[in-house]
């Protein structure tokens, strides 16, 4: 198995190293993209204006699941601002939301252009400058944008060298105030991120690497920073995970879990991470049934057995406090309306060949 290990986004990574904002970005004035509650909490805009002393124009209120008409109206207000870079300070909805609003500011079009292929970014937008609130998405060090685009029902996700951002700035002090729902929740994105990422067919002895890595700081770290949120090992570990994840999956992708989840999320507003994880324990088996090369080595790093691995990740997740079940949220569009919303490219990129009758065996492993 040969692979290249390709990376577009700068890190600085530290407890506490947001108070070395300034020497971490350049001269100019800014646009700061700022979400709703951890803005709010961590007071994010006067954090940065202690910062940065160029013009700071601010774009707030990006919802989780950021829409795409959100994110045009965000273009818009970067247009019209001419910045010289955009900070985008939040969770992954914000980072998410900044990327692809910088790249319609510069280049024009829709958000739905560039998701069906009818535009393509010639080269990168603003430069985008990653300030993440909480881990999980690993959008700040990754090409990937997903927005919710309602007239298609689905969220949907745009992958282009073109929205890299251009620096991390990882401070894991920024996640202790984190309340447990979101914690876990985060905690299983970067889980199917890494999980998702090893078993991907582009994935290469490097990418998996990192995967395994994050598996076992997800392990080892979550459930203290879900019990103790102010304990410092604990965010560093999961934030870490976050880092090494978004290596993996940032060259080859994630996968059928991903492409599932996304109408659960759409129709019942089950926070991502969670509906990522729901379909984790199936995918796994369903691989250990064909015999593919490697579950063993996965699931050691989750401290399991190929036999053990989809009960003891049921355990955790119960610890956790989150569903295990789509009777428990209400998704009632059963396996039709998952492959009706398209799997497409996900499913390219896994390590099989997945039949409409995998997907219903999948959904019906956790429809009970």
């Amino acid at each position: 198995m040969k692979g290249d290990l390709r990376f577009g986004t700068d890190i600085s990574y530290g407890w506490g190293i947001l108070d070395r904002l300034g020497d971490l970005l350049p001269e100019g004035d800014a646009v700061l993209v700022l979400g709703r509650s951890s803005a709010k909490v961590l007071d994010l805009e006067k954090k940065v204006r202690e910062h940065v002393h160029s013009r700071v124009e601010v774009f707030s209120g990006v919802e989780p699941n950021p829409l795409s008409i959100t994110v045009e109206k965000g273009a818009g207000f970067i247009k019209e601002t001419r910045p010289d870079l955009v900070i985008a300070a939040g969770g992954g909805s914000v980072m998410d939301a900044a990327k692809f609003m910088s790249v319609i500011a510069r280049h024009g079009g829709t958000v739905l252009d560039y998701i069906e292929g009818t535009r393509s970014p010639p080269d990168s937008g603003y430069p985008v400058y990653a300030i993440p609130t909480t881990p999980g998405t690993s959008s700040e060090i990754t090409p990937f944008s997903v927005v919710t685009v309602p007239e298609r029902s689905n969220k949907l996700g745009l992958r282009h060298p073109a929205i890299y951002p251009k620096r991390a700035i990882i401070d894991p002090s920024l996640t202790v105030l984190l309340p447990k729902d979101q914690t876990a929740a985060t905690g299983l994105d970067i889980l199917s991120h890494a999980v998702e990422s090893y078993w991907s067919k582009n994935a290469t002895p490097l990418t998996r690497e990192f995967s395994l890595g994050s598996v076992r700081l997800l392990r080892k770290h979550l459930m203290n920073a879900y019990e103790h949120g102010t304990d410092r090992e604990a965010r560093e570990g999961v934030s870490l995970a976050s880092i090494f994840a978004g290596m993996a999956f940032s060259n080859n992708g994630t996968t059928i879990c991903h492409a599932i989840s996304y109408p659960i999320t759409f129709d019942t507003g089950l926070p991502h991470g969670m509906a990522c994880a729901l379909t984790l324990g199936p995918t796994f088996d369903l691989l250990v049934g064909r015999d593919v090369d490697g579950m063993g080595e996965l699931a050691s790093s989750f401290g399991s057995t190929e036999g053990s691995f989809r009960e003891d990740l049921l355990s955790f997740m119960t610890a956790l406090n989150v569903p295990t079940r789509l009777s428990q949220i209400g998704f009632t569009g059963g396996a039709q309306r998952v492959i009706a919303s398209g799997l497409g490219n996900f499913l390219h990129n896994f390590t099989i060949e997945v039949t409409e009758d995998d997907v219903m065996r999948i959904i019906d492993m956790i429809g009970r």
